[in-house]
């Protein structure tokens, strides 16, 4: 022991790795480094391998010699960064980091695998997905729903062995997203002379990064230069698309003021921009990669994509539409030469054109995007090189592939959302506890002694002053605000009261009224399939999306302060279109939809509109299933492209673009027969009974269990096909030509109308023979396996709409809701089908909780619902085993 002495590497080594712990660990290794000495050759061989000090000259580590103070720094600063605290594991902060991000951190590694974190802001769940840190000293919440918002919030972190846990919650306050600064981020003070420059401006929320309000929110200024769109890429960087190339602008002269500003915020700012020359392609660069199914491509059908950035001579940002369509410029605009080349991509590492597509498209915001898609499975899992370049402009990527009840305390709750202009029926959530602390039921806080007993205080709803906690429906058990005042930045106050002898309890929240609900962007909720065969119909749903996240059914007229306005203001508008293209790409005309159409419920009109006071009706009817439909008579090869954009007074915010095209006999599909699930022996169980599901309207159990006259417990047997890259192609009804069975007695089939059913006899297996009709006109024939099973039939769940609107003559509890029951083998009954198998389902009805104006309520057997009054009431549907669904009813003059 000498602490004047010099200490020696391989001292430090020993002493660096047991600082850490891993004695025992260094004593199990070995080492031959003849400049080691014999018992430090298990700790430096640690320290290597744990980059704890750096190896020395021609692999000798030199263990000998004096330890430097610069190796004691760096060599103590890595164990520090791997050194894992004492004691049990504990959350130490948790903190907004983003306006949709919340950071956790712990004093040490968690087991990730086990570690789960829930968000609350007050009462209210937060929907977020986590990411923690390669470290596992902290994690990342992001918030898929909405944002960060002015509160109280709660981490709580689940799931670790209790021994080893301390605490494990934390707290902060949360605050709204506000813009603090905008900037113009372009590479150079000079933009290009084109129809379509891009300039880039960076909107900058508190935390500093893009705000994440939309496009819409910002005007922008121009002189001499016109202006087209302002839209958002992908990144959150706003993209102002100019037109620079107009008799206004003289090449190499003219000066282009740009303004922007928020119009709420009134933040802006201003550049004047020189004007050069022609954009000439100087550099490109890739965006992140964006994987379809995770961080790697797994197999055939999936794609990843990347944004290419093109920069020009003065470092803007050439648009797509300039990359495809740009001319060299003439004075009288005669020149046809295209400015750009034809962008390629090129593979440094060996993979065969026949596994993999690359396509150059615009990734929705006039942006290049390349898409690389797997067309087969590949046999070796690896990181594969490419190079993308168009004229002198190169970059490379790589591309990763793998083979007693009464309330004595009251609580207003936190609502997930925020309170907007001119909102209809807001519902506020509402808590209370009972004498001893636990919380109440819905059921026992909606009981009429508590209603009673809790009072509702309101200012700031328009004719509205006092509320009472819903008793029925969908939002049973909150407090209904009927209408927001048309003006934002006012305040909406709710007040619960409990004033009685023997609890007093006040709960008071107010709330900011925000901007009036506007149009954002879409979400798709059925993405349509790509391609089709004739007489085939395609599924394309999308939802519009207002500034606060949530799906928009209601369009409001607004003024530059937010505030909704009955007219005149900004007008938002959902516009849809369709397009018919033959072969070769170009439009053609269909009026009557004899090969190509779109349809929403009937035929409609191209283009449609959709907004407030517009003659297809507001977003409500548009957020519906449109579909796009081919005719028998449809050429191969042609396409219908639907069109969705939303517009701010013409100007436009948002486009979402999808095309179905008809297949040709030259490609290459791939059928097959999809599996089917196990079925049950429905005609030898005993268990079938006829069944009456409506007045008159009968049907026998011998025609139930024969499945050429009724098909409502059979399982329809379809054929699929995808192309060479893995997209889905959609059939037509009638592709399936025959259907036999290898075994009558387990499985009995038919063809009817057009459509493959199997039906389950007795226990056993079978092999069904299927041919089809390919594209080419080809019979071809294929298999599968069927087994039939005797365990009981039973209802595994039962779902219906939340909400269902009669009139005053009823309705029927089985259509209505669109009511579906799903037993044990899988099987879905609905709507009528669920009538005709309720003598096996068993599923009965229950009518409750009705408001003041329904005196009666009755539901036959058939679902027949009878109503006295109007008002609302709750429908409870159960089947003998307990599964159950509420669906919330009302009962008006006119539904």
């Amino acid at each position: 022991y000498n602490p004047a002495g010099k200490v020696t590497k391989e001292q430090l080594a020993t002493f660096l790795v047991r600082v850490l712990g891993k004695d025992a660990d260094a004593k199990a290794k070995t080492g031959n480094d003849s400049t080691v000495t014999d018992w430090a050759q298990g700790y430096v061989a640690l320290a290597l391998e744990l980059k704890l000090l750096p190896a020395g000259d021609g692999g000798k580590f030199n263990g000998q010699a004096n330890a430097t103070r610069d190796l004691l720094l760096t060599g103590a600063y890595e164990a520090k960064q791997q050194y894992v605290s004492p004691g049990k594991v504990s959350v130490t902060e948790a903190k907004a980091t983003g306006a949709q991000k919340v950071t956790v951190t712990f004093n040490k590694p968690v087991d990730t695998d086990k570690a789960k974190i829930a968000l609350k802001k007050g009462t209210s769940d937060v929907v977020t997905t986590t990411k923690f840190a390669d470290d596992k000293k902290s994690a990342v919440l992001t918030l898929t729903d909405v944002k960060i918002s002015n509160g109280e919030y709660t981490v709580n972190v689940t799931g670790l062995d209790a021994a080893n846990t301390d605490k494990t919650t934390a707290s902060f306050t949360g605050q709204d997203e506000v813009l603090t600064k905008i900037d113009f981020v372009n590479a150079g003070d000079t933009i290009a002379y084109a129809d379509k420059t891009i300039v880039k401006v960076k909107a900058s929320n508190q935390y500093g990064e893009n705000a994440t309000t939309n496009a819409g929110s910002y005007n922008v200024y121009t002189s001499a230069a016109s202006f087209t769109k302002i839209t958002k890429d992908n990144d959150g960087t706003l993209l102002i698309t100019l037109n620079t190339a107009n008799p206004n602008t003289t090449q190499g002269v003219s000066v282009i003021p740009v303004t922007i500003v928020n119009n709420d915020s009134h933040i802006t700012a201003t550049k004047n921009f020189k004007l050069g020359t022609q954009p000439i392609l100087t550099k490109l660069e890739l965006g992140a990669a964006r994987y379809s199914v995770g961080t790697t491509l797994n197999g055939k059908g999936e794609n990843v994509k990347f944004d290419l950035v093109l920069f020009d001579q003065y470092g803007g940002t050439i648009s797509y539409d300039s990359l495809i369509n740009a001319k060299v410029y003439s004075k009288e605009n005669t020149n046809t030469s295209k400015l750009f080349g034809d962008t390629t991509l090129i593979w440094n590492d060996y993979i065969s054109t026949t596994d993999v597509k690359t396509e150059f498209e615009d990734n929705g915001n006039d942006i290049p995007q390349v898409k690389i898609s797997l067309l087969q499975d590949i046999d070796k899992a690896a990181e594969y090189n490419f190079t993308v370049f168009n004229q002198a402009a190169t970059a490379t990527g790589k591309i990763s592939v793998k083979s007693a009840k009464v309330a004595n305390k009251v609580v207003i709750g936190d609502l997930n959302d925020v309170i907007a202009a001119g909102d209809l029926n807001v519902y506020v959530p509402i808590i209370a506890y009972d004498a001893a602390g636990n919380e109440l039921s819905i059921d026992d806080l909606t009981s009429e002694q508590n209603r009673k007993r809790i009072s509702i205080n309101v200012s700031g709803v328009s004719g509205q002053s006092i509320a009472t906690i819903q008793d029925s429906g969908e939002h049973r058990g909150t407090i209904k605000l009927d209408k927001i005042s048309p003006n934002s930045k006012g305040a909406v106050s709710v007040t619960a009261i409990i004033a009685t002898a023997n609890a007093s309890s006040t709960s008071t929240k107010t709330y900011t009224v925000q901007d009036a609900r506007v149009p954002d962007h879409f979400n798709v909720v059925t993405d349509p399939a790509k391609a089709a065969l004739p007489s085939a119909t395609v599924a394309v749903e999308l939802a519009v999306i207002d500034q606060y996240g949530k799906k928009l059914d209601d369009a409001h007229f607004t003024d530059s302060q937010g505030n909704n306005v009955e007219s005149g203001g900004n007008v938002y508008r959902v516009t849809v279109s369709s397009s018919t293209y033959d072969q070769d790409g170009k439009v053609f005309t269909d009026p009557t939809n004899a090969k190509l159409g779109l349809k929403l419920n009937d035929f409609i009109n191209s283009p449609a509109v959709f907004g407030k006071g517009e003659s297809y009706g507001d977003f409500k009817k548009f957020n519906a299933e449109f579909t796009l439909f081919t005719s028998s008579t449809a050429d191969a090869g042609s396409r219908i492209q639907f069109v969705a954009t939303i517009t701010k007074n013409g100007t436009e915010i948002s486009k979402i673009t999808r095309s179905v095209t008809v297949a040709q006999i030259t490609d290459d599909l791939t059928y097959s027969v999809n599996a089917v699930p196990t079925l049950f022996n429905l005609s030898d169980s005993g268990s079938v009974v006829g069944t009456t599901y409506g007045n008159g309207q009968t049907i026998t159990a011998d025609d139930l269990k024969d499945v050429t006259k009724s098909q409502v417990f059979a399982r329809e047997v379809k054929v699929s096909a995808k192309n060479a890259a893995g997209d889905i192609v959609k059939v037509p009804s009638g592709t399936i030509t025959a259907i036999t069975t290898s075994n009558n007695a387990a499985a009995k089939v038919a063809l009817v109308n057009g459509k493959a059913y199997v039906l389950g006899n007795k226990v056993g297996t079978a092999t069904l023979n299927v041919s089809y009709k390919t594209i080419k006109n080809e019979i071809k024939t294929a298999t599968v396996a069927v087994t039939t099973k005797n365990d009981a039939l039973a209802v595994d769940k039962v779902a219906a709409d939340s909400t269902m609107t009669i009139g005053t003559a009823g309705g029927n509890a089985f259509i209505n809701p669109a009511l579906k029951v799903t037993d044990n083998y899988g099987k879905e009954y609905e709507k009528d089908a669920a009538q005709k198998a309720n003598g096996v389902l068993g599923v009965t009805f229950a009518a409750s909780n009705y408001s003041t104006g329904i005196k009666n309520v009755t539901i036959n057997p058939y679902g027949d619902i009878a109503v006295t009054g109007s008002g609302t009431f709750d429908l409870t549907i159960t089947s003998p085993n307990g599964k159950s669904d509420v669906v919330a009813v009302t009962v008006t003059a006119t539904p």
